[in-house]
């Protein structure tokens, strides 16, 4: 069996199960290498699915790809018949520099600061840990030492983001939740992209503009359910 061959051809854990510092109610994260076509999330309870072909996955490890990188740094092979896990570890290289992800997360997080409201809660808070969690493994990975651990980061973080990473479990968005993003993204990034007022639809246009799939994810998805999409730094 070669890798394009129809069928998945590997199965990898990883996150907090792969690195064994899980907790009650963690999600079992699965990457299932798959044939060609675009990469889909599927979630069952706690069990956390990403289906990838595996040319992406290889395109993504040469351009230094955070998602792949945490598959390579941590991923344990549950079915890899073909070593496909160690050629992704060795095709991979880190960037000198992340800040279009960066980027995106900040832009993201002033939107969730400013239309917290219109938005599910869940979504909400997975979200706002999301954006800690992107900025801080990206400025970690331009110095060549990408951790995906939230105790981890939290060593690194300021304290206000230190604490929600803490809190990242909580479902309901409350008003210390709030409070201590708002400082963060304050001390993360004084000049926001957008004016204060900016509507809804000016993220939309901005997140279009910018390639920014999350953000546009959060719009679509968080005005309706709070269901369906996972966070990729588990």
């Amino acid at each position: 069996m070669g890798p394009n061959d129809q069928g998945v051809s590997a199965i990898l854990l990883f996150g907090s199960r792969a690195r064994e510092d899980n907790s009650r109610g963690s999600d079992t994260d699965l990457l299932l290498i798959s044939p060609p076509g675009t990469p889909q999330h599927k979630s069952i309870g706690h069990l956390s699915m990403f289906f990838y072909p595996w040319e992406k996955l290889k395109s993504d490890a040469r351009d230094g790809d955070l998602f792949v990188c945490h598959i390579v740094r941590e991923a344990k092979p549950v079915f890899d018949p073909l070593g496909q896990l160690d050629q992704l570890r060795s095709q991979f290289r880190l960037r000198t520099s992340y800040a279009r992800e960066i980027g995106h997360a900040r832009d993201l997080g002033w939107f969730l600061d400013r239309h917290a409201g219109a938005l599910n809660s869940n979504v909400v808070v997975r979200r706002m840990v999301w954006c800690i969690r992107t900025i801080l493994i990206a400025r970690l990975a331009e110095r060549g030492t990408p951790v995906f651990a939230p105790l981890e980061l939290a060593r690194v973080a300021p304290a206000p983001a230190a604490d929600l990473l803490a809190d990242r479990h909580q479902h309901r968005l409350d008003v210390t939740m709030r409070q201590r993003f708002r400082q963060y993204m304050m001390q993360e990034d004084a000049n926001p992209t957008l004016p204060s007022d900016a509507a809804i639809n000016d993220y939309r246009s901005l997140f279009l503009g910018t390639g920014n799939k999350v953000g546009l994810q959060t719009i679509e998805r968080g005005l309706r359910t709070p269901e369906g999409h996972q966070d990729i730094y588990n």
